[in-house]
């Protein structure tokens, strides 16, 4: 045990100076000399001749820096990827708000101009546009003439035209999916 003490004492120092010639942080370079006296230790090679035994040490300061620069070179690397993929993610994240802000927005100005509808134009266009009925089928159900239907489902494009910009009616009339608008659409009376 003294031997290996007499040696800690006399190479400590100059292996830790010879490891920041490589390494950049005082712990990193320390930790690296005490690894390697760790090894030295557990592996009684405190017993060998010292002229061997410090160039032995001196050798594996060099290449335990070197593992270390590749190590660090690699997770640098990974940390760099990383943050790309994160920013991406937050790029997207940020299109998708986007995106549902302008529906939302969408949605409640459809949803506005329709609820001010005269009621019996307001009943069709949501059969029509928003449950998907057929003017026939929309006919049967409320029992009045398919030429009504026509008639009170073009009276009803009429007015939202004139209430909605040419976008959201276009929108209106060729984007919605009806169970996609229906789950975004407060009851309309």
């Amino acid at each position: 045990m003294q031997e290996f003490d007499a040696i800690f004492r006399d190479l400590y120092r100059p292996l830790y100076l010879y490891a920041l010639k490589f390494i950049d942080h005082d712990e990193d370079a320390n930790n690296i000399v005490q690894d390697i006296f760790m090894a030295v230790y557990e592996k009684k090679l405190y017993h060998k001749k010292y002229d061997h035994l410090k160039s032995y040490l001196f050798n594996a300061v060099r290449n335990s820096c070197l593992n270390h620069l590749k190590h660090q070179k690699a997770v640098n690397r990974h940390a760099s990827s990383a943050a790309i993929e994160l920013k991406e993610a937050e790029l997207r994240f940020f299109e998708t708000i986007e995106k549902s802000l302008i529906e939302k927005e969408t949605f409640a100005e459809i949803h506005d101009a329709i609820t001010k509808l005269p009621a019996e134009q307001r009943e069709v266009i949501l059969l029509s546009r928003f449950e998907g009925l057929r003017n026939r089928e929309i006919a049967e159900k409320l029992n009045i003439p398919v030429r009504t239907v026509e008639t009170r489902i073009y009276r009803a494009l009429e007015n939202l035209r004139k209430k909605l910009t040419s976008q959201t009616f276009f929108i209106l009339l060729n984007y919605f999916r009806q169970e996609h608008f229906q789950e975004n659409l407060p009851n309309i009376p």
